[in-house]
């Protein structure tokens, strides 16, 4: 577990380098914060389970044609976060955030018009998840590790709460909303609050940046100040393809675990309103998760606070196997114990990837990686049900859960060190 040869400089961030004024960096962060907040995960993803029932009413199709949407928009995105990342390594990320605000606007109004056409309907799954991928913690997340290093962790932390409270008010909204608007209206309206408080959040955060040439769009003169790997340089290393194939195990676990908790609580006979509850408490762990371990992360070895993250999430499962699940406060227990599992992704993946990367490729590299977390919470549910369906029970896939958390807690350590690095060309 020694530390990497790469070197010994390491350029400062903003925030080191003292460039950047205390009030300026808040401004960043609620920009990104509000930029989450009305982006792709609230206003389309978290919606998309509301209007299931009425798209496929409107076109007389079953509700597996309807859930191709989301779906699809998954893949867009898994395939999308690269692409953010290639692209502001090259062309800045203020233009990269800006054209996904406007892309993902323009993919709403298409999904507004939409005709009874089923490839239609996948297509435009896949472009709202792939145009809007710079909405998502790719697009924005991406931007703090350039500006912060002391509170890197709790720069993330509180910008990752725009998705847990956008997450949590955008259903609530589209469900009371529901008898004034159908679901074409509500993404046509998305669309327009997409492109207004996207930009909104998009001058907050670019416009308290004091030098522009942290995001400009020339490569090699990045590549000539920045310290860090190349893309190339990261995949030929074992560090990149451990916290890959981590993420997308633990992603895939407990997303799975949480889309089927209701059912599971459902085949115990604890009744809906325990469902609601610890449907709730995951939340709850999220939000948790997304304040408390950013600023643990900035006192603590990285990897030492995932392998804790992953761990209590290897809990949540266990009390699910044992007797424990047929009591409704074990159950919310173990519901909060897997949002502060998964809830810890959101901040460890741009965290670990800077500090084992470096900022030269940052954008191509965390966006990889965001993306694989992404693949396995798209995999995650469908493995779950394909589970379910074959064995009449949750208990296997529970059971392979619990492993995978404990594996992936086991594994982050394997990381060793944080590299020492320098400068490209030094």
């Amino acid at each position: 577990m020694s530390s990497s040869p790469l070197g010994t400089k390491m350029m400062p961030s903003l925030e080191a380098s003292s460039k950047m004024t205390r009030s300026a960096g808040l401004w960043i962060v609620c920009g990104a914060a509000i930029g989450l907040m009305f982006g792709f995960g609230p206003l389309f993803f978290s919606v998309a389970g509301v209007f299931l029932k009425p798209m496929a009413a409107t076109f007389g199709w079953g509700r597996s044609d309807v859930a191709v949407l989301p779906m699809f928009s998954l893949i867009g995105t898994t395939l999308g976060a690269p692409a953010v990342g290639f692209l502001a390594d090259r062309l800045g990320w203020s233009k990269v955030v800006a054209g996904s605000i406007a892309l993902l606007a323009v993919s709403l109004v298409a999904l507004a018009v939409a005709p009874a056409n089923h490839a239609y309907f996948a297509a435009v799954g896949f472009l709202i998840g792939f145009l809007g991928s710079g909405t998502t913690p790719a697009g924005y997340l991406g931007v703090l590790p350039r500006v912060f290093d002391k509170r890197l962790g709790m720069a993330l932390g509180f910008a990752m709460i725009g998705t847990g409270v956008g997450g949590f008010f955008a259903p609530i909204a589209a469900n009371r909303l529901g008898p004034m608007m159908d679901w074409r209206h509500w993404f046509g309206a998305s669309a327009l609050v997409v492109l207004v408080l996207g930009f909104v959040a998009h001058r907050l955060m670019f416009r308290n940046l004091p030098e522009q040439k942290y995001f400009a769009a020339d490569a090699r003169a990045a590549a000539s100040v920045d310290p860090g790997l190349t893309l190339g340089e990261a995949v030929r290393g074992y560090r990149f393809w451990l916290l890959a194939i981590v993420m997308f195990l633990i992603s895939s676990a407990i997303l799975g675990g949480f889309v089927h908790l209701a059912p599971f609580v459902s085949d115990r006979g604890l009744g809906h309103d325990v469902g609601a509850q610890a449907a709730g408490f995951v939340g709850a762990g999220l939000a948790i998760a997304r304040v408390g371990l950013g600023a643990v992360l900035d006192r603590v070895f990285a990897p030492f606070v995932a392998c804790a993250a992953f761990f209590v999430g290897a809990v949540g499962f266990a009390i699910f196997l044992t007797g424990a699940a047929h009591v409704p406060a074990l159950i919310i227990l173990a519901a909060l114990l897997l949002g502060i599992s998964t809830g810890s992704e959101g901040d460890l993946i741009p965290f670990l990837a800077r500090k084992y990367f470096g900022n030269r490729s940052f954008g191509s590299i965390y966006g990889c990686l965001f993306g694989a977390a992404t693949l396995g919470g798209a995999a995650g549910p469908f493995l779950y049900g394909l589970a379910f369906d074959r064995l009449g029970s949750y208990a296997l896939v529970h059971e392979v859960s619990l492993v995978a958390c404990v594996v992936g807690a086991a594994a982050i350590l394997l990381l060793g060190r944080y590299p020492a690095m320098k400068a490209a060309g030094e």
